[in-house]
């Protein structure tokens, strides 16, 4: 299923279908075969079982609970420590399991996006003032959107930001209803963008807005899936020539962005990367 975003327009429950676990587990094997080859797809599949299997284990089960600052402080309900077994199970196995990200980390990666945002204006500006154009004033000309939002945590913190408007993008129904739930509860006096909307669909499937974009990654996805998404997203630069940011939390699949010739790193440390695409860096955006 395709949805088709219009610049400034919501993303609407018409994008919705409802899950399928027999669906997702069918897709998510053709596409690993496709990618890896039948037996690497089967060592995948075990790995990513025991993996789920390994994060239901007591020890597992404890580490959720250290991240419920967040959530007491701002009375929502984003972290990990009450989504149930069976959705940690199948987040697990078919990508990654749900983590929130924690609030002092991404508030670094976001001074790292808004700075490479602003170096990039800057010499955008300093090279296109002959002509009297500019290109963007900041993160106010940005859409958000978060790739694998689970309960949206991610959605909240970047509100404190002045962007254009907030997606999340959640394919289990269970943690798009908290993320909705939380959405529609959250209240914060350093909340500068209120036009936030979560949609429960596969990130495959989303249609990326023809307009500057900074995607947020959590590392949900294997690594297939995540192939299949910077493709995605590569396409539809091609089509729509504008500044993207991509925010990578927990780099596992960082080679994967680094061997990419559309993209290149402004800024990262073990935890996180930001890579920005080359055009956006070499030219002036073409608003849509």
């Amino acid at each position: 299923m395709n949805t088709d975003l219009k610049p400034n327009a919501p993303v609407t429950s018409s994008t919705r279908v409802e899950f399928s676990l027999a669906h997702a587990l069918t897709r998510q094997w053709g596409q690993n075969v496709r990618y890896f080859g039948f037996w690497r797809a089967l060592r995948e599949f075990c790995g990513a079982f025991w993996r789920a299997i390994g994060e239901l284990l007591p020890s597992r089960r404890k580490a959720r609970f250290g991240d419920l600052d967040y959530d007491w402080e701002h009375s929502v309900n984003t972290t990990r420590s009450n989504v149930r077994v069976g959705t940690q199970f199948l987040t697990g196995l078919i990508g990654r399991p749900y983590f929130a990200t924690e609030p002092w980390l991404f508030e670094q990666i976001m001074q790292a996006v808004a700075l490479g945002i602003q170096q990039s204006v800057i010499r955008i500006q300093s090279s296109a003032s002959s002509e009297g154009t500019t290109g963007c004033a900041g993160l106010k000309d940005f859409t958000f959107i978060d790739l694998g939002s689970g309960k949206g945590r991610v959605l909240l913190m970047a509100a404190d930001y002045p962007f254009k408007r907030i997606i999340g993008v959640e394919f289990m129904p269970e943690l798009h209803r908290a993320a909705q739930e939380n959405i529609a509860g959250y209240s914060s006096d350093r909340q500068r963008c209120r036009l936030i909307e979560s949609v429960c669909m596969d990130a495959r499937d989303f249609q990326f807005p023809p307009e500057p974009l900074v995607a947020y990654l959590f590392n949900p996805f294997s690594e297939a899936t995540f192939v299949a998404v910077l493709e995605n997203l590569r396409q539809s630069v091609e089509q729509s020539p504008r500044p993207v940011y991509i925010a990578y939390r927990f780099t596992e699949f960082e080679p994967l962005l680094a061997h990419a010739e559309w993209l290149e790193k402004i800024a990262g440390t073990e935890q996180w990367a930001v890579y920005g695409n080359r055009r956006n860096r070499a030219s002036s955006p073409r608003s849509p």
